[in-house]
């Protein structure tokens, strides 16, 4: 109590200082390690390859998601560039603008299934393949088909495509020079295959019928 009682202004400044130093010097070297850190971790997102440049090529990649994300009007309307997305997604590098063509929606009359008086419009696009040695594996054939019909590779936001496939033929594409030393086919035939025919539709009732 006697110190309590002679301590002063000056005293209890001193007291102070000597609690608080200590308790100071660790916070600032605890601050000096954050730095470190920081500085640390920045040199690193700089470097090729860091997370600057990963996050850079991330957000490339979702800016060209949004741009190119279809709505189902937009699958209606332009219907050459989302076939044409599809196409070229199913067929990766290798594939070219060139390599198949598309036609203008052709409006063919039918009738909803299940009613004799409700009529409806089908819209067909022909996917056209122009190039007579242009073969194909079926993977290919199974990729278009998949990314058409589910309007995965377009990042619809309707989900589910409004466009099935309303036609398909293929050829095996076995050189006939090779076919034709046999009386019967070989028992297995290459994985080569023309598209001699691919349609695709939507259908539409037709309003006040």
């Amino acid at each position: 109590m006697s110190f309590l009682r002679s301590l002063d202004l000056y005293k209890a400044v001193i007291l102070l200082s000597l609690v608080l130093l200590p308790l100071g010097g660790w916070a600032i070297w605890q601050l000096d390690q954050e730095i470190a850190a920081s500085q640390k971790a920045i040199q690193e997102a700089k470097r090729p390859g860091g997370l600057l440049e990963q996050i850079g090529t991330l957000q490339k990649k979702v800016e060209i998601v949004v741009q190119n994300k279809l709505s189902t009007s937009d699958t209606i309307h332009m219907p050459r560039r989302y076939f044409e997305g599809q196409i070229l997604q199913a067929g990766g590098a290798s594939l070219k603008t060139d390599d198949f063509g598309l036609t203008d929606p052709k409006e063919e009359p039918a009738t909803l299934s299940g009613s004799r008086q409700q009529r409806a419009s089908d819209f067909v696009v022909d996917v056209t393949w122009p190039r007579n040695d242009f073969a194909v594996k079926l993977d290919f054939v199974y990729a278009v088909l998949f990314n058409c019909e589910s309007g995965a590779g377009a990042g619809s936001a309707a989900g589910q495509s409004i466009w099935k496939l309303r036609e398909l033929q293929l050829q095996n594409a076995t050189d006939e020079r090779l076919l034709s030393g046999y009386k019967t086919p070989p028992p297995e035939l290459a994985d080569k295959w023309t598209i001699r025919s691919m349609k695709f539709a939507r259908r539409e009732p037709r309003k006040g019928t």
